[in-house]
């Protein structure tokens, strides 16, 4: 099967919810572990012990059955990712981890060794991807066709800075956001190929990369969880944060309780390394198109804003009762080039931000009579071309960009998010996307006054082989104001049986 056959395999099988029941039930019941039994190793040390000969054994095995219905193919597990992961959303990480958990003891039982645990790439420490996974011999089950063998370009130290505390994504600087947004999006948008695609478990650097992903969420939390929602083991509502309520969703028959992922010690593992990095790698001769230093700590994408460009107007208008579009571009067309845009507002609308902005620096949160408004940056239906769909290339979106970013404040002051093949694959697979990122922060950050003009800048970011050409047509980037239901605060519980460290 070739490499688009793949990316558009059917999965209505699993999609109805037909799996092999006799071969999920050979996998083992979750308990409590309170010492970690196991231990994941980085690559370099990994494929030095006896498991790298297991581990090639299992994707061997897994690569050659193709039957979508059995756990014992990759095809299986892309499947379940694709129908049911949830990206951009709540409960990214916990579903995540218990997903790795379920295919690591799958290929316990491809390879036929109980010892075998899933290994991990520290790209912090080298970003250019493991050679054994870029020998195109067709013995190498861990060769696939892919855009970049570097991730340089996705690297930010930005989720760990020490100031972030908060983990659930709604909350200010949440966590949950910071490590999707960098490095788990770009990561998949450089690697490209079939990993810039909801089918990306087919590639197998995708366990690779969401162990390390794993691997770095347990490093920030340590040791006391920070702003993670606690729970007891096992949950229950009356010792136990809801958020932990409930059961992530692999297939009809395999899930796991929540609050089984709060920590990996609980599933029974760790890692070699629990250390959050402090640096970023060397930069290769590869990776450094597009690339500035902004201090010793960190390297961003580049740090000029792109110039304006001409477009055309999308109206200010009314889009629901408790929805009202301020203005936009319509009919863009991003290819190898960055830009910016500037959009000018009415006087009304204007107002209206500047009293959401207001109320979110009186601490508020824009929240009145139960109701809470925000501002939002909307990417409606972005369509990718046929190169663009491959990968090898991300923007990073900057709300009010100034000329120059020229540290880490300025950064955290414009950065709205990324866009590339991998987020909008993740948005449209089960229809025509609309993607929406939360500005009300960041424009209170930036101490305006006057909100008659807003600018959004589209900085391109490359890999190694970079594609030109149009990469993505959004029929509209806008911008909204919006009046919701406020949700449920989250409460952190203190003192309970089996917090995080």
């Amino acid at each position: 099967m070739n490499q688009m056959n793949q990316i558009h395999a059917p999965r209505r099988a699993l999609i109805k919810g037909i799996v092999g029941v006799a071969a999920l039930q050979s996998l083992p019941n979750l308990t409590f572990a309170s010492t970690p039994s196991r231990v994941r190793l980085e690559w370099q040390q990994f494929k030095t012990t006896s498991q790298y000969k297991s581990f090639l054994n299992a994707i061997t095995a897994m690569r050659k059955n193709t039957n979508p219905l059995d756990p014992g193919s990759l095809q299986y597990w892309a499947n379940v990712h694709e129908t049911h992961c949830p990206h951009s959303s709540t409960y990214f990480i916990s579903w995540h981890r218990g997903y790795l958990y379920y295919f690591e003891q799958q290929i316990r039982l491809s390879s036929g060794d109980p010892t075998l645990n899933l290994p991990y790439w520290d790209y912090y420490a080298n970003a250019t991807l493991p050679a054994e996974f870029t020998d195109p011999a067709p013995t190498n089950p861990l060769f696939m066709q892919r855009s970049s063998t570097n991730v340089y370009n996705a690297l930010s130290l930005w989720p760990f800075a020490p100031a972030v505390f908060n983990y659930q994504r709604g909350l200010p600087d949440a966590f949950e956001f910071r490590i999707e947004s960098i490095p788990h999006n770009p990561f998949h948008d450089l690697i490209g190929g079939i990993m810039s695609t909801l089918q990306s478990p087919l590639d197998p650097i995708f366990y690779l990369h969401h162990a390390n992903i794993d691997r770095l969420t347990h490093a920030w939390a340590l040791p006391d969880g920070k702003g993670i929602p606690e729970t007891a083991y096992p949950y229950s509502p009356t010792n136990s944060d809801p958020y932990w309520a409930g059961v992530n969703i692999y297939a009809a028959d395999l899930s796991i309780e929540r609050f089984k992922t709060y920590n990996p010690t609980w599933l029974g593992y760790d890692y070699a390394n629990d250390n959050v990095p402090t640096s970023l790698p060397p930069l290769s001769v590869t990776a450094q198109a597009g690339r500035t230093q902004m201090s010793s700590s960190v390297r961003l994408p580049a740090n000029q804003r792109p110039p304006f460009m001409s477009f055309t107007a999308a109206p200010a208008r009314q889009i629901g009762a408790n929805r009202r579009s301020l203005g936009g571009a319509a009919q863009m067309a991003l290819d190898e080039k960055s830009m910016s845009i500037r959009l000018t507002l009415s006087a009304k609308d204007a107002a209206a931000v500047a009293s959401i902005i207001t109320s979110q620096r009186n601490g508020k949160n824009g929240i009145d009579g139960g109701t809470v408004a925000s501002v939002k940056l909307v990417i409606a239906q972005p369509r990718l071309s046929q190169r663009g769909s491959l990968g090898g290339y991300f923007y990073v979106m900057y709300l009010n960009m100034p000329p120059i970013i020229d540290s880490n404040t300025a950064y955290d002051q414009a950065f709205v998010g990324n866009l590339g093949a991998f987020q909008i694959a993740a948005a449209s697979h089960h229809g025509p996307a609309t993607l929406e990122f939360d500005l009300t922060t960041i424009l209170a950050r930036q101490q305006l006054t006057n909100f008659s003009e807003i600018s959004i800048s589209l900085v391109r970011v490359d890999g190694d082989s970079p594609p030109t050409g149009t990469m993505v047509n959004l029929q509209e980037a806008r911008i909204d104001v919006s009046y919701e239901p406020a949700p449920a605060h989250p409460h952190l519980l203190k003192g309970l049986p089996g917090r995080y460290s």
